[in-house]
């Protein structure tokens, strides 16, 4: 691989790390805060959800525009704003300032899109899979990271020195990325008519229609539903059920990221090598199945992480192994919309999926955000394995 796409490659890598971490670095710590200047409970929770809930409104306009203009211009602008968003937080002596912050964040969050087209811009299609783990490597490891530094930070210097730090690490992240990353998208590869502008899954028809896709983006949004059930109960799971305190659950979340950072960034690229991204996925979204099913009913804590074993492995091989058959089977001038409605679908799911998983926790009992996850997981290992059989010759003739 020449000097150049690699070190683009680990810029862009880079990105999704810092985006992950900055993410990680105030979660944790936006309750704390937010209650400290009087905010209601009703406005935490739309403090918490307003960051999924931008991306779900500009992934499709990122990408949308970094097929027109260019991967890099987008990539360095949301970087920025990014950085502003952490400046905004720092600063913040109230609860609509932290709640402006996470809205910005959001939106310049959504690069995520804009990254995953250009990582399938530089890399042969054989390659994508593993370049895709390399995103997600970054992803988990972001997330890994971020709460332990957001909690010591913020016992140092509050909310100001979590901002700070935030913003010194985007501006640092912006020029690397100007220094470092060349434009991946030829002008000749550009899209050259409509809008640069989309309300968001204005798309989805388009994106739905195209061969072999449509199916995979709905196949995503199933699966992120599913998994999204499991993220917004799996503290309350712990508690009640285990008898788990809050640190006892961060090392189980942090045990979590690292099993999915080594399967995503080490193993994945020999697995697709081996066994073709359409094994891969299906594998990894069975080996959800009896994850998700068994978690509530474990006898011990020992066994739980057994089962959070399978729920690592299996996410870890199914979402680069998706991502890297979307890039193959996505036109060229077209990746940026496809990924960018992806991740708007994954942020919908992420928005919904939570709302159910709290409610069917506390009137179904704590075991049903699971047993109906499992079953969304099941359905999308059925359209899978039907998809499979029409697809199979595509995608071959694309390696």
């Amino acid at each position: 691989m020449p000097d150049r796409l690699k070190s683009a490659r680990q810029v862009v890598a880079f990105t999704v790390f810092l985006d992950l971490l900055g993410f990680g670095l105030i979660i944790p710590q936006l309750q704390y805060y937010a209650d400290a200047f009087h905010a209601t409970p009703a406005f935490i929770g739309l403090i918490q959800a307003v960051y999924s809930l931008m991306q779900f409104l500009f992934a499709p306009f990122w990408g949308r525009l970094s097929d027109r203009v260019g991967r890099r211009p987008v990539l360095l602008v949301s970087i920025a704003g990014s950085a502003v968003s952490y400046v905004l937080f720092a600063l913040a002596r109230d609860a609509w300032t932290i709640f402006f912050s996470r809205m910005l964040a959001g939106i310049t969050a959504a690069n995520l899109s804009t990254a995953q087209a250009y990582i399938s811009d530089v890399t042969l299609p054989q390659e994508r899979t593993r370049a895709m783990g390399l995103i997600g490597a970054a992803f988990g490891v972001g997330f890994i990271v971020g709460p332990a530094v957001g909690g010591v930070l913020g016992g140092w210097g509050g909310n100001f020195a979590i901002g700070v730090a935030g913003a010194l690490l985007a501006g640092a992240n912006w020029l690397s990325a100007f220094l470092r990353l060349p434009e991946s998208l030829p002008v000749e590869k550009r899209r050259r008519l409509g809008s640069w502008y989309t309300l968001p899954l204005r798309n989805l028809p388009r994106v739905l229609a195209l061969p072999h896709v449509g199916m995979l983006v709905l196949v995503l949004f199933t699966a992120v539903f599913a998994v999204a059930n499991l993220e917004s109960t799996f503290v309350l799971l712990a508690k009640h059920r285990y008898g788990l305190d809050q640190r006892e659950c961060g090392y189980l979340f942090a045990y979590l990221g690292v099993m999915g950072a080594v399967v995503q960034g080490g193993l994945i690229g020999k697995l697709s090598a081996r066994f073709g991204e359409m094994r891969l996925l299906l594998g990894g979204y069975l080996l959800q199945v009896p994850a998700l099913l068994l978690m509530p009913f474990m006898p011990s804590t020992g066994w739980l992480m057994v089962v959070l074993a399978l729920m690592a492995i299996g996410g870890g091989v199914a979402g680069p192994s998706l991502n890297g058959l979307l890039s193959r089977l996505a036109p060229a001038d077209q990746r940026g919309e496809v990924f960018g409605v992806t991740q708007s679908l994954g942020s919908l799911a992420r928005v919904t999926g939570p709302v159910w998983g709290g409610w069917s926790f506390g009137h179904l009992g704590m075991s049903a955000p699971y047993v109906t996850a499992a079953m969304m997981m099941v359905v999308a290992s059925a359209v899978v394995a039907w998809w499979m059989v029409s697809a199979v010759s595509v995608v071959s003739a694309s390696e």
